[in-house]
Formats: structure tokens, sequence, C-alpha cells
């Protein structure tokens, strides 16, 4: 099944968490360094996951919640999530650190889901961890 892609960055977005403290880290789409992620503009990801396309005109699976401040609800969260899964090979983090910091998106967003989404992701997300 091909990949799609969902959203794309369009302006740097900067996020800071101390599990990310000591990591310096850096490619053509994100740097870690100071205990703060920068991600870069047209970074694609493709939100809260898993979703089907349907015909080419809706995607049905994981809500990314209702849109706040034109975006939806988890744009943000699942953006750091998503680069944390996708260069976990690379970066010196856990699953169980991947799993704390997405509790606390979820938290600082006041995701009303929040205790599912992490359960989830805890046990049906990514699982080989390079740390």
């Amino acid at each position: 099944m091909k990949k799609a892609w969902l959203y794309c960055l369009d302006h740097p977005f900067e996020y800071e968490h101390p599990l990310l403290a000591g990591i310096e880290f850096k490619n053509e789409w994100v740097t870690i360094s100071n205990s703060k992620m920068l991600v870069n503009p047209r970074y694609a990801w493709d939100g809260c996951s898993p979703k089907v396309h349907v015909l080419g005109l809706i995607s049905v699976g994981v809500p990314d919640g209702c849109l706040r401040h034109g975006k939806p609800w988890l744009y943000y969260d699942s953006l750091v999530h998503d680069v944390l899964c996708q260069f976990r090979n690379e970066l010196p983090l856990s699953k169980e650190d991947s799993v704390t910091i997405w509790n606390d998106l979820l938290t600082e967003s006041k995701w009303p889901l929040r205790p599912l989404y992490v359960a989830m992701v805890d046990k049906f997300g990514p699982q080989d961890w390079a740390a």
C-alpha cells in the first residue's frame, strides 16, 4: 500500500522537551539540540495513524481532532511523534521515551482521548527503537 501524507509543514516548528536533553541530531528535516526539536518546512507526515484512504476522497481511521486555530487538534502533536518514530533508529530514545513525550504533548493539548491514544501508541506504535 502506498504511503499517503496528509500534512506538509509550511513553516519551521519548534518543540522543547526534557527527554530531548543531550541529543545532538541533524538531517535535512529535523534538528535536535539543547532539548529542542526544530522541524523544517516541507516535512510531511500522516497525522495520527493508521488511516485508510477510500477512493481518494476520504480518510477513515484514527481522528486527528476537530479544527483548532485552523489546524486539526493533534496536528503538531502528531508531527512531533511522527518525527520521533521516523528517525527512531538514529535517535538515542527508547519507545518509553517516545510514549512519554506523546503523553505530554496530548496533556498540553488537553486532548480528551489522551489515555486511549497513549495506550494505542504504546501497544501498536513502533516497537523497534534503537535505544
